[in-house]
Order: C-alpha cells, then structure tokens, then sequence
C-alpha cells in the first residue's frame, strides 16, 4: 500500500498545529504574580533583594528605608541602580530620598517636567520581570495601605516597560 506523502505531511501539519494551540497557553502564557498590602508589603524588598544585574525604578513617592536597605544590597553586590523619582509631591520626603541616595552614589534623576506629573509606579528587575501596580514605595504603602499590583515575567510586556523607562530616563 502506497503512502500519500503529501496527505501524511497535512496530516502531521495539522496534529502539530493543534498541539501547539493546546499547548501554547501553558508554555508560553506570561506568569503574574499579585502582590497585596498590607499582607504581602514585604515581597517588593525581596524583589529588589532578587536582582542579579539591574533595577530600574520609576515612582511617585519615595520614603520606604525598607526599600532603601534593599536597593543598598542590591548596590553592593553590583547590580546596577536607576531610579526616576517624582520632584512635585506633598512633603519632603522625595528630596530627602533623592539626596541620600545620590549621596550615596546611586545614579537617581527627577522625572522629566514634559509630563505634569510621573505618577508611575514600577520596578523593572534584570530586565525580565516587571512590578507595576499602586505601590508607591512607602511604609504606608508597603504595609498599611491597601494597594494592589503584580510581578509580571514576559518579555514583551517587560520590553515595553523597558522602552517607557529608557524614554523617561533620557527626559529626566
């Protein structure tokens, strides 16, 4: 009995395609991680105590020493620190941070005055996950607040994120 080698390569075409609708959720689907305050506050810490070659953050308000001590370890074991911080906030609290860690020797900018305000809030880690939600990085916010956002590791989400920054990061 003779083959139909065009109708085998159809058919194995077809097989391949179907398993590759099935299976392309679960191989290729993005992982996003929730992270609430108050219970989970601690998690953009360990975040930050995660990254092995770059952090690039973009906030609003700025006040957390949890944060800080974080991004102080991260610094010593050299990783390389960007951070876009908001100048126009109620408080002083942005400019004590913005002066300590420039101090300090970390590569810190205000947002850019072509938008009223950068009311961003996200930390890129090594270019591979992105946090990005409510969390401004205060105590309150970290542990009294109730705020809401989410790790996400996928790389085209993360490019975009990347872009934003980058754009920022020249602005500023």
């Amino acid at each position: 009995m003779a083959i139909d080698r065009g109708a085998a390569f159809a058919a194995g075409m077809a097989v391949g395609a179907l398993l590759l609708l099935v299976i392309q959720p679960a191989v290729f689907s993005p992982e996003i991680e929730p992270v609430f305050s108050p219970e989970d506050g601690a998690r953009i810490p360990a975040y930050i105590d995660g990254a092995k070659e770059s952090i690039d953050i973009e906030i609003y308000v700025f006040s957390s020493r949890d944060v800080v001590e974080a991004l102080e370890r991260a610094k010593s074991r050299g990783v390389r620190v960007r951070i876009i911080i908001e100048r126009n906030v109620v408080g002083d609290d942005n400019d004590a941070i913005f002066r300590e860690l420039a101090a300090k020797g970390f590569d810190i900018r205000y947002a850019s005055s072509a938008y009223k305000l950068t009311h961003a809030k996200f930390i890129i880690v090594d270019g591979k996950s992105v946090l990005v939600g409510s969390h401004n990085l205060s105590n309150s916010a970290l542990y009294k607040n109730r705020e809401a956002s989410v790790i996400i590791n996928d790389g085209r989400t993360v490019q975009s994120f990347h872009d934003a920054f980058d754009e920022d990061w020249r602005l500023a």
